[in-house]
């Protein structure tokens, strides 16, 4: 089970970084042209669902990770070790920082009815969230791991 949810997490990790490049695709051509299309909505929609997915497997892999498993029996050695204090302390913490702002962003974008606002408020929280993401990417792992 741990396996299967391993890949389908980092599957979902690939399927995140595309849906935000084309987000901030989106919102890069919509400040250009001043326009706010629906497809930009849903775009939106799509990365902040794919980041919920992504938690929601996170939270699994937490709690089924044999690496986390033990770390949690001698958290300070644990905590010496950079790629065990990575799972265990910084990579959920940051992940969850960018789903929330990828949330923010949603609701501050729904709020604002001028198009150019609401491109670059997109611009500017999907674009934190993103960054979050790329710098809590674990990358010296496998980049497609597929069991």
């Amino acid at each position: 089970m741990y396996d299967l949810l391993l890949s389908i997490h980092n599957i979902t990790r690939w399927l995140v970084l595309l849906a935000a490049i084309y987000l901030i695709y989106r919102s890069l051509s919509g400040l250009r042209s001043r326009t706010y299309e629906p497809a930009d909505r849903q775009a939106g929609l799509i990365y902040t669902g794919l980041m919920d997915l992504q938690l929601l497997l996170g939270i699994l892999l937490l709690i089924l990770s044999p690496l986390v498993q033990s770390a949690w029996g001698n958290f300070g050695a644990a905590m010496q070790n950079s790629q065990t204090r990575f799972f265990i302390a910084e990579h959920w913490v940051l992940m969850l920082a960018a789903v929330v702002l990828a949330h923010v962003g949603s609701a501050r974008v729904k709020k604002v009815t001028d198009a150019s606002l609401k491109q670059r408020q997109a611009l500017v929280w999907y674009g934190l969230s993103l960054a979050l993401v790329l710098l809590a990417t674990p990358w010296w792992r496998p980049l497609l791991r597929l069991g």
